[in-house]
C-alpha cells in the first residue's frame, strides 16, 4: 500500500514538475523579451534611465515575470524533491535547496531592479539624494542584480544538476534528455564561473551558453508534463534492470 502511495505521489510530481517548468520557462522567456532588450547602456546614465523611463511600464512586466519564474522554481524544486527522494533522499533534498537558493538570491536581485527604477522615477527621493547622485546610484543597483543573477545562476546549475543526475540515475525519464539536462548544467556553471574571473568573456558567449539548457529545459519539461515518468511496477521488472 505505501509503495502505490509513493508511486502515485511520484507520478503527480512529475506531472507538476514538467508544468511548473513550462511555465517557469515561458515566464522567464517573456520577461526577457517583453522590454526589448538590455536597457543598460555602459558608461551613459542619461541614456540608461531615457530607456528604462520610455519604457518603465515594459520594464515592471519584465521584472514580474521574473518574480513569477521564481516562485515556480520553488514549486520545481519541491516537486523534483517528491519526485526523486526515492532515489537518493539526500541528493534531491540539496538538489532542492539550491534551487531554493537561487530564487531567493535572484529576488534581492529583482528588488535591486525595482529601488533602481525609483531612483529613476520617484521626485521623493530627491530630497534624500543630491540629484546629480540619483542615476549613479540607480545604475549600482541594477548592476547589483547583474551580479546576483550571475551568483544565483550559479546556485541553479548546481541544483539542477544534481536533479538531472538523479533522473539520469534512475532512468524515469529517456537517459538521452536527462543526459543533455546534466551536460547544460555543466556547461553553464563553468561559463558562469568563467565570467566571475574573465568578465569580458560574457560579452562574446552571452546569451548563447544557456542555449543548450533551454533545449534540455524544454525537452524535460515536455517528456515530464505529457509522458510523466516509468517506474518500476514490479520485483521482477526492478531485478531485470539490475540484471541489464
Amino acid at each position: 500500500m505505501t509503495e502505490r502511495t509513493t508511486e502515485a505521489t511520484q507520478r503527480t510530481a512529475a506531472r507538476i514538475a514538467g508544468w511548473t517548468l513550462l511555465l517557469l520557462m515561458a515566464s522567464g522567456f517573456t520577461g526577457m523579451f517583453a522590454f526589448g532588450g538590455n536597457p543598460i547602456v555602459d558608461g551613459d546614465v542619461a541614456a540608461t534611465a531615457q530607456n528604462i523611463l520610455a519604457h518603465e511600464r515594459a520594464f515592471r512586466g519584465s521584472l514580474a515575470c521574473e518574480i513569477l519564474m521564481l516562485d515556480c522554481d520553488v514549486v520545481l524544486a519541491l516537486a523534483l524533491y517528491a519526485l526523486l527522494k526515492p532515489v537518493n533522499g539526500t541528493l534531491a533534498l540539496l538538489g532542492s535547496f539550491w534551487r531554493i537558493a537561487n530564487a531567493g538570491v535572484l529576488a534581492v536581485g529583482v528588488a535591486a531592479s525595482l529601488v533602481a527604477l525609483d531612483l529613476f522615477s520617484n521626485p521623493n527621493y530627491m530630497s534624500l539624494l543630491n540629484g546629480s547622485q540619483l542615476h549613479p546610484t540607480a545604475l549600482i543597483f541594477f548592476d547589483l542584480h547583474d551580479r546576483l543573477s550571475l551568483m544565483g545562476l550559479m546556485s541553479f546549475c548546481l541544483g539542477a544538476g544534481v536533479h538531472s543526475w538523479l533522473l539520469y540515475r534512475s532512468r524515469y525519464i529517456p537517459r538521452i534528455i536527462s543526459g543533455l539536462y546534466l551536460f547544460a548544467c555543466l556547461e553553464m556553471f563553468l561559463c558562469c564561473f568563467t565570467f566571475l574571473i574573465f568578465p569580458r568573456t560574457r560579452e562574446v558567449l552571452d546569451p548563447a551558453f544557456v542555449v543548450p539548457d533551454a533545449l534540455a529545459e524544454l525537452s524535460a519539461a515536455l517528456w515530464l508534463a505529457i509522458k510523466g515518468v516509468r517506474l518500476p511496477t514490479s520485483t521482477r521488472e526492478s531485478s531485470s534492470e539490475l540484471v541489464i
